[in-house]
């Protein structure tokens, strides 16, 4: 399944001039409002932006291009979900050696 989207995403990066393998990427996260059909385990509040739902964890490249995605309850920190997204965006993409976040 990653071949599916690694394999664009390599020839995107090449066509742009860049090297195939991202060195860099940035961590973000984009808090969703849960349907009632989403179980209340996974599912949560965001109190900053007063959503109640899940997040959607990022972690694109330099060119947005997507590298990881994490899906969380929207009660989950940044920060939490970094030491899970990262270590595993880690394993898989061995070049990456330089994240962005916010003061999150």
């Amino acid at each position: 399944m990653a071949e599916l989207h690694d394999r664009p995403r390599e020839t995107v990066r090449t066509a742009e001039g860049r090297s195939p393998k991202p060195t860099a990427g940035i961590v973000d996260s984009q808090s969703v409002k849960a349907d009632a059909t989403v179980t209340h385990a996974s599912r949560g509040f965001d109190a900053g932006k007063k959503i109640n739902g899940r997040k959607r964890h990022l972690l694109p490249d330099t060119l947005g291009l997507l590298l990881a995605v994490l899906v969380t309850p929207a009660s989950t920190t940044d920060r939490d979900a970094a030491r899970s997204l990262l270590p595993a965006a880690k394993n898989h993409l061995r070049r990456l050696v330089r994240v962005w976040a916010d003061g999150g």
